[in-house]
């Protein structure tokens, strides 16, 4: 049942985890806010189906760290059975799984051990049609410097008119700043701080880095250098700029 909480419209939420516990937490977090409302819950793959076709929920909070869900292939069913239900995928690290989860669909993605405001702004960041990538400071490094992985015995290469890495040669140094910044989930005002610039001039910055590769938006950008080896988990890269925390 809905509840009488004296704003115009509750967002639904539908919660998938595999732990109660996960779950029971994520419930009791989200349902003490006025504009947000626990439609259901979801620990298995067939409550999942019956859930999106039942709740339509507004956007889905996945716990990646499941043992029986492949938050993945979760997010790959959601995009097909509920196209206007974007997923915000709460995650452990920052690792190999972030481009297969961004690949699948995810609109938004957040480290499990932030605060409760913060898991609460980025719900309500997801279902107001924001992308999110957790933010660039208090988590762990990423090495920009990895050399990117050479393609299996078999795979495809892809149909690209350009290799991937060569297509950074359409970019300033300052762009390239840019796309290591973004991939390492950092704002534009973070940026601007790193970089000793305004955020105008980083927005300007980002519009045309987007363009030159042909990306359509800043998750693309994410992927792309993903894809390109540009970063990868790892300890901190010599000479690499880092947003004082705090």
């Amino acid at each position: 049942m809905r509840r009488s909480t004296g704003v115009l419209y509750c967002m639904r939420i539908l919660i998938i985890s595999d732990r109660t516990v996960i779950r029971a937490g994520y419930r009791m977090l989200f349902e003490g806010k006025p504009d947000l409302e626990v439609s259901g819950d979801a620990g298995e793959m067939s409550q999942i189906e019956k859930s999106v076709a039942a709740l339509r929920p507004d956007v889905v909070v996945i716990d990646s760290e499941t043992n029986s869900l492949d938050a993945a292939e979760v997010i790959r069913f959601l995009g097909a059975a509920v196209p206007g239900a974007p997923a915000l995928v709460l995650v452990g690290e920052f690792d190999d799984q972030v481009q297969r989860l961004l690949r699948a669909g995810a609109r938004g993605l957040l480290l499990n051990r932030s605060s409760p405001a913060e898991i609460v702004a980025a719900v309500r960041l997801v279902a107001a049609g924001y992308s999110l990538l957790f933010p660039c400071r208090g988590r762990r490094l990423v090495d920009w410097s990895a050399p990117a992985p050479a393609p299996a015995d078999g795979e495809e290469k892809g149909n690209e008119k350009e290799p991937g890495r060569e297509r950074l040669g359409r970019l300033t140094r300052r762009e390239v700043d840019v796309l290591r910044l973004i991939a390492r989930g950092c704002s534009n005002a973070e940026i601007a701080d790193v970089l000793f610039v305004s955020e105008s001039t980083v927005k300007s910055h980002v519009q045309r880095m987007l363009d030159k590769l042909d990306l359509r938006n800043r998750v693309h950008a994410v992927i792309y250098a993903y894809e390109i080896g540009m970063v990868r988990t790892a300890g901190l890269a010599a000479g690499l700029p880092v947003a004082p925390v705090g």
